[in-house]
């Protein structure tokens, strides 16, 4: 929803749609224009902007949300003449949007990408939970001030028509293909929980030595290569990002024959930490 709203305060017409009545009639009370209707909504916009739960099971990625939506846009575009574009800022593993969504898309469209649908990969680059360890804003993460704007296109034409709308924003933009923009969101997210796992670990070293681990941080954050974020520690990652993704990335890892030692690490001390402070996994 954040997405939406930022669009709004950038002027554009914004149509939320989601199956969940009482979200739906949550946004209205706030003059929100919002439909239970995915037919509505495709029909009079330009762009649709997936943004589904992908949580992790043991298997690994949890794609069934993605593809419910994606058969359903699919659907509604059949009955459009225009051009439009679909642009997924859901989490994804590499390689899903070629293989999944591209593929369903055009089945149940009729239509063909390129010619008739734009397709692009936009990820977030957002927290909720910079609280819990900082009160600078500055810190804080949100539509207005995300590092950077990824934009995976599948030509040029979906990736221009996207760039277009963050122009106003003034933030760096990267221009890549699907897979990249995929594969960069993963990046982020196991290397903050990487972050995290290290200075745990300094941690428990420290208790062992009776030393104040909270000054070694804030000292080692004094180096910009540090920095405040890469000092978090005494406490497990969480949040809905950080965990399910690490998890998904390391299975698909796995699933492609690769044996990625430093990020089970990572998650093994996330659960040791998680357990010492009495934290449900």
């Amino acid at each position: 929803m954040s997405v939406g709203r930022g669009f709004l305060r950038l002027h554009h017409k914004v149509v939320f749609y989601d199956i969940d009545r009482r979200k739906v009639q949550a946004l209205r009370s706030h003059g929100l224009n919002a439909t239970l209707r995915m037919e509505d909504a495709v029909k009079n916009s330009q762009i649709s902007f997936i943004s589904v739960p992908t949580p992790t099971g043991k298997t690994g990625i949890d794609l069934s949300h993605v593809e419910t939506v994606v058969k359903k846009l699919g659907e509604c575009l059949k009955q459009k003449d225009d051009y439009h574009l679909v642009v997924l800022k859901s989490t994804v593993t590499p390689t899903t949007t070629e293989r999944i969504v591209i593929p369903i898309l055009e089945k149940r469209s009729g239509r063909k990408v390129r010619m008739h649908i734009g397709v692009c990969v936009n990820p977030e680059f957002m927290t909720e939970i910079h609280h819990s360890w900082t009160g600078n804003e500055r810190f804080a993460r949100h539509f207005f001030n995300e590092p950077v704007v990824v934009i995976g296109a599948l030509d040029k034409r979906s990736g221009d028509c996207l760039q277009n709308l963050y122009v106003p924003l003034k933030l760096p933009v990267v221009r890549t293909d699907l897979k990249t923009a995929e594969m960069i969101k993963y990046a982020f997210n196991c290397a903050l929980a990487a972050r995290i796992s290290y200075w745990n670990e300094i941690f428990y070293i420290c208790r062992r030595l009776g030393i104040d681990s909270s000054l070694v941080a804030q000292t080692a954050a004094m180096d910009e290569r540090v920095g405040k974020y890469g000092a978090i520690h005494g406490k497990a990652f969480g949040g809905k990002c950080l965990p399910k993704d690490l998890r998904a990335f390391i299975q698909f890892a796995e699933d492609l024959g690769d044996k990625p030692k430093l990020l089970n690490a990572v998650q093994d001390v996330n659960r040791r930490i998680r357990a010492d402070r009495g934290v449900r996994q």
